[in-house]
């Protein structure tokens, strides 16, 4: 849906009646406009009012419940709301049974008054200061009362105010977390690529090994290794002789023993940094020399010349770290 969401819609998703797709697109749409994700703000405050005055059906009020009273954070802003729809009903309660407004005059009333009451009897003065003092005494409670309402209203605004602070920390950490969700998604399509590529290219071999079945035999697959600690400008750099006819270079790569990870990912690149094969979701193997990282590289694609390769480790987490460099140059026969 391109244009802007009508409050139906975003009802459904509130209430989690639609499907996953669809709700990955509103999400998606709410992260990059503010303006959908203040009207879902909205609405969401307006079901949730609804909830708590018991305006929705049955299946709405499953739904709501399933959704919104399993989150902490929304549980909280439905308890606010309830509260708020029941300082709502008294205070309508006391408007109605309200009675008629008393106006206090100012002081001098009293003496006023106090001379009136000296023209009646003792007993009706007595009568009316008795009515005067109940009457004080009511609009005392009157006052105390507001000052209470008004006070647990402040309470609750405030407890509104760290709720809201609240919700927006689990955004930006739902941001964070999409953002990271992304990345991950991009490097698993990059190694698919990569392994679609290893498996066309071993295809293309087989195909060019049947076709050449009855020729005289060649080198089509040759294997070196590259072992660690050795600098660009060593004299002890290893020369890789490649014969015309070989297909395919396989290279061990050594790691030291505490290079534990999950799995790694190499990067060959020429002399002058041009990046010409890169390759991941490698594993390593113990070999006869140590533990060892394998890989197969086409060999049209190392030229005559020296190349460094640089081998990362991908920990538990996703996160990437460089493990080593290796450096060895190409003869061709």
């Amino acid at each position: 849906m391109k244009g802007p969401f009508d409050e139906g819609f975003m009802v459904r998703y509130l209430l989690g009646d639609m499907s996953e797709q669809e709700q990955v697109d509103v999400e998606d749409r709410a992260f990059s406009d503010p303006q959908v994700k203040q009207d879902i703000l909205a609405v969401e405050a307006d079901l949730i009012d609804e909830y708590a005055r018991g305006g929705l059906d049955q299946s709405e009020r499953r739904q709501f419940e399933n959704r919104f009273l399993a989150s902490n954070e929304l549980r909280q802003k439905v308890e606010f709301a309830r509260a708020l729809s029941k300082v709502a009903q008294e205070s309508v309660l006391t408007e109605t049974v309200r009675s008629p407004t008393v106006t206090i005059a100012p002081a001098p009333w009293w003496s006023s008054f106090v001379a009136s009451l000296r023209g009646f009897s003792p007993g009706v003065r007595l009568s009316l200061a008795a009515a005067s003092l109940v009457a004080v005494a009511g609009i005392s409670w009157l006052v105390v009362q507001a000052v209470m309402v008004r006070g647990e209203l402040t309470q609750l605004q405030a407890e509104q105010q760290r709720r809201q602070q609240e919700q927006h920390a689990l955004e930006q950490q739902f941001a964070d977390e999409r953002a990271l969700r992304r990345d991950l998604t991009a490097r698993l399509q990059t190694e698919q690529q990569q392994r679609e590529r290893s498996e066309e290219l071993i295809r293309e071999l087989e195909r060019e090994r049947d076709e050449t079945a009855n020729k005289p035999a060649q080198p089509t697959l040759l294997s070196f290794v590259l072992l660690p600690g050795i600098s660009r400008s060593g004299s002890a750099v290893p020369k890789l002789a490649i014969p015309q006819g070989a297909r395919l270079v396989r290279l061990q790569v050594g790691i030291e023993p505490g290079d534990d990870y999950k799995s790694f990912r190499v990067e060959v690149r020429t002399q002058t940094g041009q990046g010409i094969w890169t390759q991941g979701n490698l594993s390593a193997r113990a070999g006869r020399r140590g533990q060892a990282v394998a890989l197969n590289l086409p060999a049209r694609l190392l030229s005559a010349g020296q190349y460094e390769l640089a081998l990362k480790g991908i920990t538990d987490g996703g996160k990437t770290e460089a493990v080593g460099y290796y450096y060895f140059e190409v003869l061709k026969k």
